[in-house]
């Protein structure tokens, strides 16, 4: 218990300095992190404009450029004449420089007595100018990052947008036809869960480009499930058709809109350890499905609005049937003479559900985020007049009759974003949500944690909510109230990964992972599941469990983007190392 509550001390020390807009910055040999740059234009958001892209491979490979990799200091004294370009670290000007100057995927910083004679440009990071430093000349500055990386050549080329394994068996067409533009889609549904196995979906796509600025968007999707059911409780054919009408221009710059949805489709549970990619790919390699699934049958209609850049509000009503659905027998590549973990029962009925929804992102870079935030808030309200609930321990939920059911539920999932140099980073994550009023929440909606995403130093759903004797080979998440803390510092590897070998099938392996630049990742979690209300084993409404209550892991891995390898310890004692294989970044 002393170590737990250690622990919880810990982790509020770590959340004060991180989300403290001075927590970073320190004496005058330290960076300061800014949200925008000291001088200069800023132009902010999730990715660089082709031509600005272009202008820094100009810049950077012209032979009259005098290069740099990594960071670089013009001492006191010095001066410097012609081009100037540093790649991936920081420039810091004590003396002078006279003519222009490129940072790429990095900061500028001119001290006291420094001087920059020149135009100056800076990608992927920020500027910073110290009281007695100058800059004489047009600047320009944009946070999100670079897509370029280095060649043994010692040049800069553009990096290949990583291709989600989700995209490798999938082919589109498109074409247009005055203001019509058709695009024509197979792909695999992006996952495999064995429930459907390896779902094929197919079909068009159109969009009416609006005179006025305003587009409507025609949307059709067959979705094909090869496995079969033998129980006919799932159709091997489901679909989803949607149409929406949005004005503003691309997705990224669309004020507002709204749309409507039909769709007979397989949904995933609220408690969702992996993304699905992920998670497909452990079920088709591993027999092992990290994911519940449920049935849904219904319409719904939506609207959205963004009143300024990174923020997006969303609302929805919808009314659907949902209803339990068996696990089948789909193939997977090792341990396939294993059996699936049973699929849970869930709580049929038709429900209507009223949401409501917050996103605000300001990080540099959706891929590689160094700066910046990530919150996202969803609430929603739910009812239901011919729910049929299914049988729980008393301790986990009272029998319920059939018919009236309401409830109300919110998550939140925060993330921040900091640097603390030009290629360590440190990021935290705050999430958890559940049960806020009226009956107690259905099945598809409870919690729980542990395992290889929030707590991967426990086994998977090791909390749970399940009650001494309960036996469940299907592990079902049976929390109403979950709360968890992420947090992780990053820097580089010095040393190449052996995946940069130049043999074809390494390469193609590289290219189809998004394997970059491995860092070294060190990471703790701690985080609490738990039901709430009044009774033994309960925590009260108004309450969270006390932090010496909660688990925590520590952990260390080195995380290439397309391919992480983790290794995490458990702060209990019982439990050993635990090693995990990501495919994705951790937040």
């Amino acid at each position: 218990m002393t170590g737990r509550r250690g622990w919880g001390w810990a982790w509020l020390a770590a959340a004060a300095v991180s989300l403290s807009p001075g927590g970073l910055s320190g004496q005058d040999s330290v960076i300061v992190i800014r949200p925008t740059p000291a001088t200069g234009d800023t132009a902010r958001g999730p990715s660089i404009a082709p031509e600005v892209v272009e202008r820094v491979l100009a810049w950077y490979n012209d032979s009259t450029t005098l290069r740099f990799n990594g960071s670089t200091v013009v001492p006191a004294g010095s001066r410097l004449v012609g081009r100037v370009a540093v790649y991936r670290g920081t420039l810091r000007v004590l003396g002078r420089i006279e003519g222009p100057v490129a940072v790429i995927n990095g900061d500028l910083v001119v001290g006291a007595g420094g001087t920059v004679v020149g135009d100056v440009l800076v990608v992927g990071g920020v500027i910073d100018v110290r009281r007695g430093g100058a800059l004489e000349g047009e600047v320009t500055s944009y946070e999100a990052a670079a897509p370029v990386a280095r060649l043994p050549t010692g040049l800069l080329t553009q990096s290949e947008r990583r291709r989600a394994l989700g995209e490798i068996a999938s082919a589109q067409a498109s074409f247009r036809t005055g203001r019509v533009n058709t695009t024509l889609t197979l792909e695999t549904g992006r996952t495999y869960n064995r429930i459907e196995g390896l779902p094929i979906v197919f079909g068009p796509s159109l969009t009416v480009l609006g005179t006025t600025n305003v587009d409507a968007r025609f949307d059709l999707r067959g979705t094909f499930r090869p496995v079969s059911d033998q129980t006919r409780l799932r159709d091997a054919v489901g679909f989803a058709a949607s149409t929406e009408l949005a004005g503003g221009g691309p997705p990224a710059r669309r004020w507002g809109g709204f749309g409507a949805q039909a769709y007979r489709k397989i949904v995933a549970t609220d408690d969702q350890p992996l993304g699905r990619g992920e998670s497909g790919w452990s079920a088709f390699l591993l027999q092992r499905d990290y994911r519940d699934h449920y049935e849904a049958r219904g319409v719904a209609v939506y609207g959205f609005l963004q009143p300024t850049r990174g923020l997006r509000l969303t609302g929805a009503l919808r009314r659907d049937l949902e209803r339990s659905v068996p696990a089948s027998d789909p193939v997977s590549l090792f341990r396939n003479d294993a059996t699936w973990r049973p699929n849970p029962l869930i709580d049929d009925g038709h429900f209507r559900t009223l949401r409501f929804g917050i996103d605000y992102d300001t990080r540099d870079d959706v891929v590689r985020p160094s700066t910046g935030w990530l919150i996202h808030l969803d609430w929603e309200q739910s009812s239901s007049s011919d729910a049929s609930p299914v049988s729980l321990p008393a301790e986990v939920r009272p029998a319920i009759a059939p018919g009236d059911y309401r409830y109300s539920k919110l998550a939140f999932d925060i993330r921040r974003y900091a640097r603390f140099n030009p290629t360590s980073r440190v990021n935290l994550r705050i999430l958890g949500g559940g049960w806020l009023g009226g009956d107690p929440l259905p099945v598809q909606r409870r919690l729980a944690l542990g395992g290889p995403d929030v707590l991967p130093g426990l086994p998977f759903r090791a909390l749970n909510c399940r009650p001494a004797g309960f036996e469940d080979n299907a592990e079902t998440a049976l929390c109403e109230r979950m709360l968890a803390i992420q947090l992780e510092v990053r820097t580089p590897v010095p040393v190449a990964l052996p995946f940069r070998i130049r043999r074809p099938e390494i390469a193609l392996l590289q290219q189809i992972l998004g394997i970059e630049q491995a860092e070294l990742v060190l990471m703790g979690n701690a985080g609490k599941a738990w039901l709430t209300g009044e009774g033994p084993g309960r925590v009260p409404n108004n309450r969270i469990p006390k932090f010496n209550e909660w688990d925590a892991d520590i952990g260390v891995g080195l995380d290439s983007g397309g391919l992480g390898l983790y290794l995490a310890k458990a702060a209990d004692s019982e439990r050993g190392l635990r090693f995990t294989v990501r495919l994705q970044r951790r937040f």
